[in-house]
């Protein structure tokens, strides 16, 4: 794809909204768009499909948008990928947008893949950073300028950077939890401006029938305030000998009472994707996916993250790096948790925790 680099300015951020209001993940992707609009010395702009809300717009300046675009048709009041996909594609073409960033949730996975498709561009999903810089590649003897830095774990235990150096705009959806919305400021002013695409019988394919609420999930690790996390440490104490999980489960629980009732905090039990997956009969019930923190689970930042023997790879660490403060209980002291906890205990959890409760009591 052959095009001028200067024709291509802003960079984008698809707010969705949910009763009227912009989504706090959508805040913290402007928040997101902000940081890497600053580096290039460019525009923030948001993108809101569907409503022709200048309210809405207003929001998302004050924080942080100094544009935003109100794509408007009478047939995009609720979400349908394909049409969504069109009237985004023929935006951009009309537009040209330096970067797009979409939230990696289950909008954000439909829509940003089909775009970068129509617009012949790359793509990376769930990133946790984002950053401007520029790159080198030896195998063209090329220097690329002021790319977007794409920062996710990859399959293994390493953090990867991903560039799309010659295509445009460059795409990226990025975890909810990763970035902190910016605080409102009325004063702020920026540009509105609306956008109305031609769709055709093509675009709607699917039928929307009707729209059901889904539950709301038992467990609100991403509202929580304080969380103890559980990972597959606890089978075993210091000395080695196995443990029933649900004695560490009942201590988990009793932690996190001790926190509720002595601090006023939320709190939640979380676990590791490794714990969850062993589906041990002791913990049928209690501990399912919804309590899963990392890479293939929820991101948090609460004041509070409680880990309880967990190693610390670098999947489950993505998951949890933004808490203000991680306290770590573990028998290995070269686990990698340590790395990131503020404070850490060297010691078998099942003494440990215990000496916790009564403290946050005594205290």
């Amino acid at each position: 794809m052959n095009f001028n680099k200067e024709d291509y300015k802003d960079v984008w951020a698809y707010l969705s909204t949910i009763d009227g209001k912009i989504t706090k993940p959508s805040l913290e992707l402007l928040a997101a768009a902000r940081k890497v609009a600053d580096k290039l010395n460019q525009k923030a702009v948001g993108i809101i499909v569907g409503k022709r809300d200048y309210e809405l717009a207003k929001r998302a300046i004050h924080h942080g948008a100094d544009k935003v675009i109100l794509v408007n048709h009478d047939k995009l009041q609720n979400y349908l990928c394909l049409p969504y996909t069109s009237a985004l594609t023929q935006l951009c073409l009309a537009y040209k947008p330096y970067i797009f960033l979409f939230i990696a949730d289950e909008i954000g996975k439909e829509l940003g893949p089909r775009l970068a498709y129509r617009l012949k561009t790359g793509l990376a999903a769930d990133n946790i950073e984002l950053d401007i810089g520029d790159y080198y590649n030896p195998q063209n003897g090329t220097h690329y300028k002021s790319l977007l830095i794409q920062i996710r774990p990859d399959f293994g235990t390493r953090i990867a950077k991903i560039y799309t150096p010659k295509h445009r705009p460059q795409i990226a959806s990025v975890r909810p939890g990763n970035f902190e919305p910016l605080k409102e400021n009325r004063e702020r002013k920026g540009e509105i401006l609306e956008f109305s695409p031609t769709l055709s019988s093509s675009d709607f394919m699917v039928v929307l029938k009707e729209i059901k609420e889904l539950p709301k999930p038992k467990v609100d690790l991403e509202g929580a305030q304080a969380i103890v996390s559980l990972g597959l440490g606890i089978l075993r104490d210091g000395k080695g000998n196995p443990r029933n999980p649900l004695e560490a489960y009942n201590l988990a629980e009793e932690l996190a009472k001790a926190i509720r009732e002595k601090f006023g905090l939320r709190t939640e039990i979380g676990a590791t994707r490794a714990l969850i997956y062993s589906e041990l009969k002791e913990l049928r019930g209690l501990i399912t996916k919804e309590n899963q923190v990392g890479q293939t689970g929820k991101t948090v930042s609460p004041e509070i993250y409680i880990a309880l023997g967990i190693s610390g790879a670098v999947q489950h660490r993505v998951g949890m790096i933004r808490s203000k403060r991680i306290i770590a209980i573990n028998t290995d002291p070269n686990a990698p948790i340590f790395q990131v906890a503020h404070y850490g205990i060297i010691g078998d959890i099942y003494e440990e925790v215990p000496k916790l409760i009564e403290a946050i009591r005594r205290g």
